[in-house]
Order: C-alpha cells, then sequence, then structure tokens
C-alpha cells in the first residue's frame, strides 16, 4: 500500500497533531521546546550521519545556529531526501497546512485562521491523508494554489533581495540541468505559488531536491560571502532590493527555494492538483 511521509519544521513551540499517522514534526539543532510532546516525538535531523551540515564547509566562521536559521526547511527537505523512502513525499513549516479536502472556492490561494488546534488536527488526520493518497493516483503533486503578482517573479525577488545571489541562482541553473535553459523565461512571469508547501511522487521531490542543493554549492562556490549582512552589501557596493533592504540577505538559500520549486513543477511538466493553503496566525 502507498504511504505518504511530511516532516513540518519547526523552530519554536507551536500545537500539532502529535496523532498523525503521516506527518512528522522535525527541526534541527538545539531547538529548546517547552511541550513535551515536541521534545519526544520530534525528528532532530541534525543528528544524522548524513545531515544539511555538511555544507557548512561554506560558511566559515558562522556559528551552526546561525547556519541552520539560514537553511530553514531546507534542513528537514535534506533529511527527506537521505533518509526517505516513503513512496510520497512532503514538507512544510509549522503554521502552513495544505487543505487537501478542499471545501474552498476552487480559486482561493491562502486562508488565515487564528491558532486553532482542532483545524490543526483535522488538516493532518487520517482522512486528509486517504484523500491525498486519491489524488495522488492520477496527480504527480499536491500543493497551494497559485496567485498573481503585480510584477515578474523575478521582479518580486529583486524588490527586497540582493542581486548577486538571484544572478547565480540562474547561471548555475542553466549551467547545471542545460534542459532548464529553454524555460529560463519562467521567472519573467507573474503566475506563482510560493510557501514551498507540498507533497509529491518519490522520484519527483529526490530530483527536486537534488537539484536544488546542486543549484545552491553552485552559488557557495561562486560567492565571496555566503553570510551576507546588510551592512557588507552596502559596503561593497553589491545591488539590494529597493522595496525592503533592510531585510536578512543571508535567508537567500530559503528565499531562493521558494522560486525554483515553482519553476521545478512547470520545467518538469508535473501534473499538479494546486489547493488553498492554510496559515495559522
Amino acid at each position: 500500500m502507498s504511504n505518504i511521509q511530511v516532516l513540518s519544521h519547526f523552530h519554536c513551540d507551536y500545537p500539532f497533531n502529535h496523532l498523525s499517522p503521516w506527518m512528522k514534526v522535525s527541526h534541527a539543532g538545539d531547538v529548546e521546546f517547552q511541550q513535551p510532546l515536541l521534545k519526544e516525538n520530534s525528528i532532530n535531523t541534525s543528528l544524522e550521519e548524513d545531515r544539511i551540515q555538511r555544507y557548512q564547509e561554506y560558511y566559515p566562521g558562522v556559528s551552526e545556529k546561525d547556519f541552520l536559521k539560514a537553511m530553514g526547511q531546507q534542513s528537514s527537505e535534506y533529511w527527506l531526501w537521505k533518509h526517505c523512502e516513503a513512496d510520497y513525499i512532503g514538507c512544510t513549516t509549522y503554521r502552513r497546512y495544505l487543505m487537501i479536502d478542499n471545501t474552498e472556492d476552487e480559486d482561493t490561494a491562502k486562508i488565515v485562521y487564528p491558532t486553532n488546534p482542532e483545524a490543526i488536527y483535522h488538516l493532518s488526520s487520517e482522512i486528509q491523508k486517504e484523500k491525498a493518497l486519491e489524488i495522488l493516483q492520477k496527480r504527480d503533486i499536491i500543493t497551494n494554489t497559485r496567485s498573481v503578482l503585480p510584477w515578474s517573479v523575478e521582479r518580486q525577488y529583486l524588490a527586497s533581495e540582493p542581486k548577486e545571489y538571484w544572478d547565480l541562482f540562474l547561471e548555475g541553473m542553466q549551467e547545471l540541468v542545460p534542459e532548464y535553459r529553454k524555460h529560463i523565461n519562467w521567472f519573467q512571469g507573474n503566475v506563482v505559488n510560493f510557501e514551498t508547501t507540498y507533497i509529491m511522487r518519490k522520484e519527483f521531490f529526490k530530483k527536486y531536491v537534488s537539484e536544488y542543493f546542486a543549484i545552491m554549492e553552485y552559488i557557495w562556490q561562486n560567492t565571496d560571502n555566503t553570510y551576507p549582512s546588510h551592512e557588507y552589501l552596502v559596503e561593497n557596493n553589491k545591488e539590494v532590493g529597493w522595496w525592503n533592504p533592510q531585510g536578512n540577505p543571508w535567508r537567500y538559500p530559503g528565499f531562493l527555494g521558494e522560486r525554483f520549486f515553482p519553476f521545478f513543477i512547470y520545467a518538469n511538466n508535473m501534473n499538479a492538483e494546486y489547493v488553498p493553503l492554510v496559515l495559522f496566525t
């Protein structure tokens, strides 16, 4: 029988359905949970010998804690890549869920709810798993519904993030996966789903994550600063975003991942089922 494994990446305490047969809490490093069940039932992705810290060599002088903050959800995706063999694999973060049994209008992209343990239990229940399996018999992936931006995916990114890493991202992608060159204009479009919340077939997941980390290694190997501060960018005359230049530019691995994910779906012609994203406040 087909099975699903989804990790929900945590970095702090938050309600979770620990009885879920297919969703598990994950975290990286020494997260100090106060809730006993989070302490006992979560997967610490840092305990494996093969773990995302293998890439910390590209971050000299940066503590493990800060490196893991820069990686975010990618720590759990790395763990799933190396240590999960379920038929269908997914990842999300602690406040984000897919409404798999969609009860909303088909064009609804995101629903924001206040913290609601009952709703969290429903969205991670056996009923949701069975519905997901039913959908995945015909689809390659379940993910959140796309939205229309007022400008292109590229311009939206560059509005608030450093240009250097974006340029290396596009360069590395085309160098490492030549077949993506013919699809690169996708980033000039404006229909996209961010958040990186999904369940997909194992073969697509393994391809997606392996390509993502290969591209990130290309970036790390070709930049002179893998952990930039805003001050560093300004002092070295590097182009920063005009909309939110005081942000956290060292978070670019996750922000680039959010753009690579929908591109990957498009470029690999994946048969996707789009459902609303539920975001708990």
